[in-house]
C-alpha cells in the first residue's frame, strides 16, 4: 500500500470541456432579460395608450386626428424611455434597438381604440 501513488478526487474527475471561446462579431444576450423587458415595454405601452385614449375621447378627436394622437403619445412615451435608460441605441436592452419604438404597438392601439370610443361616448354622447 505505501509505494502506490494516492489518487485525488480530482483526477478521478472526467474531463471538463474547454469554455467556449466568444468570436468577436458575436453577441450575448440574457433572454430572460430580454423578455422581461419586452413585457415592461408591452406594458407600459397599454398603460400609456389607455390614458392618450380617454384624454382623445374627452377631447373630443375623431378620425385621423385620434390616431395621430395615439402614434404621438406611442413616439413621446419611447423617447422618455430613452432619456429614462440613457441612450438612444437601446442595443444594451432589447435585441433589435427598434423594438423600443414598436414592441406592443398594436396591444396598445387596441387599448387606445377601446378607451378613446367608451370616453368619447361617456363624454360626448351621454
Amino acid at each position: 500500500w505505501k509505494d502506490q501513488p494516492r489518487l485525488s478526487s480530482a483526477a478521478m474527475m472526467p474531463p471538463q470541456p474547454e469554455p467556449e471561446k466568444e468570436e468577436p462579431g458575436e453577441e450575448m444576450f440574457a433572454l430572460d432579460k430580454i423578455q422581461a423587458n419586452a413585457r415592461v415595454m408591452s406594458t407600459c405601452r397599454v398603460a400609456t395608450a389607455i390614458a392618450a385614449g380617454c384624454v382623445a375621447g374627452i377631447l373630443g378627436l375623431e378620425g385621423l386626428s385620434g390616431f395621430v394622437f395615439f402614434f404621438l403619445s406611442c413616439l413621446l412615451m419611447s423617447a422618455l424611455l430613452c432619456m429614462r435608460m440613457g441612450s438612444l441605441t437601446m442595443a444594451a436592452y432589447f435585441r433589435k434597438p427598434t423594438h423600443v419604438w414598436s414592441e406592443g404597438l398594436t396591444q396598445g392601439a387596441l387599448s387606445y381604440i377601446l378607451f378613446w370610443t367608451l370616453t368619447f361616448d361617456l363624454v360626448h354622447i351621454y
